[in-house]
């Protein structure tokens, strides 16, 4: 493996999804959760419908045309609070790298691009669940733990 690797990144589209399904059943396992029944179908569904009416913005990591690494956002409202008046959330998952390319920064430059589409679409804060082996990474970008979530004021 070349110590200098050419990776592309851009927004998902349409026609990742076969590929982002892959994915996150890797991403799945990866996190412990048994393969008790096959999701692949409602993965591409979700995929399919969350790209086109926007409720999930995707940037993906490609090399030699296979996406290699993922991160998305999701976007929904709850009630308003005090802290979020608007009640809109954007909510970080899917964050994933091939087991192959972690470690080259490919998951900073997605997080880094959800940021700053996040603060584009004005939203207030940003919120996740984290893996044990995500939260290094999501600290380094100023979350902190809050209420079972891990948080991040924009």
């Amino acid at each position: 493996m070349p110590e200098h690797i050419e990776v592309r990144f851009r927004e998902a589209t349409s026609a990742d999804i076969d590929q982002l399904t892959r994915l996150r059943i890797r991403q799945l396992v990866d996190e412990g959760y048994p393969e008790t029944s096959d999701i692949s179908a409602d993965l591409g569904q979700y995929f399919s419908e969350s790209l086109e009416n926007g409720s999930l913005l995707c940037w993906v990591g490609i090399l030699d045309d296979v996406v290699v690494s993922t991160a998305a956002l999701c976007f929904y409202q709850l009630p308003s609070t005090f802290s979020n008046p608007s009640g809109r959330v954007a909510y970080v998952t899917n964050m994933y790298t091939d087991d192959a390319y972690r470690r080259r920064g490919f998951a900073s430059h997605l997080l880094r691009k959800l940021i700053d589409e996040a603060r584009t679409l004005n939203y207030t804060s940003i919120r996740l669940h984290a893996s044990s082996h995500g939260k290094g990474i999501y600290r380094k970008f100023g979350f902190t733990d809050s209420q079972g979530y891990m948080d991040m004021r924009l």
